[in-house]
């Protein structure tokens, strides 16, 4: 195992920041999976899980068993790490930007189109190494394209060039009250069927693009983009498996949990070739994919404090009482409801809500009208 800290930009006078990256097997040798967590740094499921994963992998590493290349940054964001309002970590928005720290990766597409034309062979493989070596100089390009950077740019590029030429980029969060779930583009289903039953996932949201280019999307549409330019002309794999794993809820900080899905992660490694060893058989598949267009978004009608009477991972029907907001001033209660059949997948973390405020997720298995475009919860 190597570690690196990676200096980021300073933002100030007296003060600094830094990424802590380490890398098991070797680069090059085999297939390069990259995981990160925390890149909303009140999200904390992930760490753990890491935590517990490099337990797993130092010991692969020490046998020789690590057959690829693994390179994890245990905690993706030092910036929303430091962010405390009333005593509250504020881990989701950078402060200074209102930006969230998952959204407005650099889309290389259009400039990797041009970079590969005239390039490209028969060769499935020397493609894909052709192509990844024109990202790797691309995302470098980018960074002095931008130059000079905020502390947020340089934060997102930085992780942006430790991912860029991964095989499989694990992108580990969180919801508020959730079960297992996982966003990835629906170019890479059924490809991550596998991933999707190791892990356990309750719910696997699929979309091409679900906007404002969060950080899984920037390593999957290029590829994507790049097969759709080239059509059957030139042999072009859907070379990047990425990912958003969702750990369940932002409270569920245990090791009961990290310990079995590390080694979940460690397996899916193993059966994809980059650590030696049996992984076992695959668990058998707890959901099917479904459009990340499918799922409905309930608010609330008025202000007050919400009554939840379904749990999180709960299959519902459209209709059917999830709820209700309770006025205290009236006693009033306003029931709630889905417009579609489905897994209710995440809840409002909180009970206090306003006017038009999110509360839950129900995920269908057909699109919703409307549901188009800005298909995630927040930009």
């Amino acid at each position: 195992m190597q570690e690196e800290r990676i200096e980021l930009v300073r933002p100030q006078m007296g003060t600094s920041r830094a990424l802590t990256v380490r890398r098991y097997g070797k680069a090059g040798q085999g297939p390069k999976a990259y995981f990160q967590a925390a890149l909303h740094a009140d999200e904390l499921p992930g760490v753990i899980t890491l935590h517990h994963l490099e337990t797993l992998l130092k010991e692969a590493d020490a046998k020789g068993e690590i057959t690829g290349e693994i390179v994890v940054v245990p905690f993706a964001n030092p910036i929303g790490f430091t962010q405390y309002v009333d005593m509250k970590p504020l881990g989701r928005f950078e402060l200074r930007s209102g930006q969230n720290f998952n959204r407005h990766y650099p889309d290389l597409s259009a400039a990797l189109i041009d970079a590969v034309d005239g390039k490209l062979g028969q060769d499935a493989d020397e493609n894909v190494k052709l192509i990844r070596a024109e990202l790797r100089k691309l995302i470098t390009q980018h960074r002095k394209d931008v130059s000079p950077l905020t502390d947020l740019q340089d934060l997102r590029l930085t992780l942006a060039e430790l991912a860029i030429d991964a095989d499989y980029v694990m992108d580990l969060h969180c919801d508020w009250e959730a079960p297992m779930h996982l966003y990835i583009s629906d170019h890479n289903w059924p490809d991550a069927a596998d991933l999707s039953a190791q892990i356990g996932s309750e719910c696997s949201l699929i979309a091409e693009i679900s906007g404002d280019n969060p950080f899984d999307e920037a390593f999957s549409r290029p590829w994507v983009e790049l097969r759709r330019a080239y059509g059957n002309k030139f042999p072009i794999p859907m070379a990047t498996l990425a990912t958003t794993i969702e750990l369940r809820g932002d409270r569920d900080v245990y090791d009961e949990f990290a310990i079995p899905d590390a080694e979940n992660l460690f397996k899916f490694l193993q059966r994809r070739g980059l650590i030696a060893g049996d992984p076992g058989p695959l668990p058998e598949a707890k959901c099917d994919a479904t459009p990340l267009s499918g799922v409905d978004r309930v608010s609330a009608a008025h202000g007050g404090m919400v009554v939840f009477g379904v749990e999180a991972g709960a299959k519902v029907k459209a209709g059917q009482e999830l709820g209700y907001i309770l006025d205290c001033e009236t006693g009033n209660k306003t029931p709630f409801s889905s417009k579609t059949d489905g897994v209710l997948y995440s809840r409002l973390g909180i009970r206090l809500v306003v006017p038009g405020g999110y509360l839950c997720s129900v995920a269908g298995d057909k699109p919703l009208p409307g549901r188009e475009g800005q298909l995630l919860l927040s930009k």
